[in-house]
């Protein structure tokens, strides 16, 4: 019995050490690559993207507008990020956090590969909208293909649920015997 409280306790304290020593916080602003620096009206808008050479799969836009007069960064604003290829358009709200006010950010899913035109509309007064336009280049075929993903995923759900079942279903039976 003091032994299963000593192992209880222990794992305690060690899962309270790892909970209480990390100090590294993750943030989608870490490693972005500058695409576009740009002037609108009063507005300067900066863009960059995760990852540095955006590929057909997913893609994280930062926006980070200033102030031409001030040089201050902007708050409250309304921006949209739309991109255009072909016949295809897809467009995305970039919202900012309590935690970093002043960078918008904006996720898309490119399904082809090539140049796309990209609009940046930025609005903080009602009825007043500038955009300015650049050229993303998205590369061919993605790292992750979805099915990929989806055999990983079910690898995992198979060794998360699936054997920890089967154990407890083994191990009841003997325990049932004795």
């Amino acid at each position: 019995m003091m032994r299963h409280v000593f192992n209880a306790s222990t794992l305690i304290v060690m899962v309270l050490v790892l909970c209480f020593t990390q100090t590294d916080r993750a943030s989608a602003h870490g490693d972005m690559k500058e695409i576009f620096v740009g002037k609108v009206d009063d507005y300067q808008i900066k863009v960059s993207v995760l990852p540095h050479q955006p590929m057909v799969g997913h893609a994280h836009f930062t926006i980070e507008p200033t102030s031409v007069n001030t040089g201050n960064p902007i708050e409250e604003a309304i921006i949209t990020l739309i991109v255009r290829n072909r016949d295809e358009a897809f467009e995305s709200r970039a919202v900012n956090s309590p935690s970093s006010t002043t960078m918008y950010d904006a996720n898309l899913t490119f399904y082809r590969e090539g140049d796309w035109e990209a609009e940046v509309k930025i609005q903080t007064l009602p009825g007043h909208e500038s955009s300015v336009f650049f050229t993303v280049n998205v590369s061919g075929d993605s790292i992750v293909s979805g099915t990929s993903a989806g055999y990983f995923f079910l690898f995992i759900f198979g060794v998360l649920v699936v054997v920890p079942i089967i154990l407890i279903l083994r191990y009841r039976r003997k325990n049932e015997r004795a």
